[in-house]
């Protein structure tokens, strides 16, 4: 056989596996775990019923696999961050990673829409992000650069956490709302660049520039 013809069905199934992954993490940041069937999750990534469980076994791991690929990318952008920032001063580098923060969250507002979906009721949803996820990313964090994120967290402040998070990503999360209620794009650039620098006004202690 062919070489190309025989790459042609392992790109069916990566485009089949891609599209289901794709259609999972619009369905969960949104409708939640709990809110669409399997069957409902195939035929919106318009593949054939049985798909989910040969690509990923089962619905609770087609989420891990969207958490992963969400999570992942967070981390991907997180960690060649911190390579950037390792050789400036703290405060500097605390600025970079709340503009880093705040920037993703625009980008990738599915993160903390499925934050959101889990975080209000206990889970092993919930425990999976937190436990390989966030908490790898904190502790890296303050193993590279100790005295940034102290500035930034202190010795892990769960309200400057939190600040950090809800200032910096919740008008994306509720990208709608912000839309009917003030008639804007929240994703557009210069929103963006704007909500970037007060966000990091507000965290990191300077006069907000309105």
């Amino acid at each position: 056989m062919p070489e190309a013809a025989s790459r042609r069905p392992q790109q069916r199934a990566l485009e089949t596996r891609n599209a289901l992954l794709d259609t999972a993490i619009a369905t969960f940041c949104t409708r939640g775990f709990d809110g669409i069937s399997i069957r409902q999750l195939e035929e919106q990534a318009g593949v054939k019923r049985g798909l989910v469980a040969y690509h990923f076994g089962d619905k609770d791991q087609l989420w891990r696999e969207a958490a992963d690929r969400l999570f992942g990318e967070l981390a991907e952008d997180f960690l060649a961050r911190l390579d950037t920032l390792a050789e400036v001063a703290p405060a500097e580098a605390a600025r970079g990673i709340v503009r880093a923060f705040v920037r993703f969250s625009a980008a990738r507002p599915e993160l903390n829409r499925m934050m959101m979906q889990e975080s209000v009721a206990e889970s092993w949803r919930v425990a999976y992000i937190v436990d390989e996820k966030i908490k790898p990313l904190i502790e890296t964090l303050y193993e590279m650069m100790p005295a940034a994120a102290q500035l930034l967290w202190g010795d892990r402040d769960p309200h400057r956490y939190y600040l950090l998070v809800g200032a910096g990503a919740f008008v994306f999360t509720a990208e709608q709302e912000c839309r009917r209620l003030f008639g804007i794009d929240p994703r557009a650039e210069d929103f963006v660049e704007r909500h970037v620098d007060m966000v990091v006004n507000l965290l990191m202690g300077d006069r907000p520039r309105f």
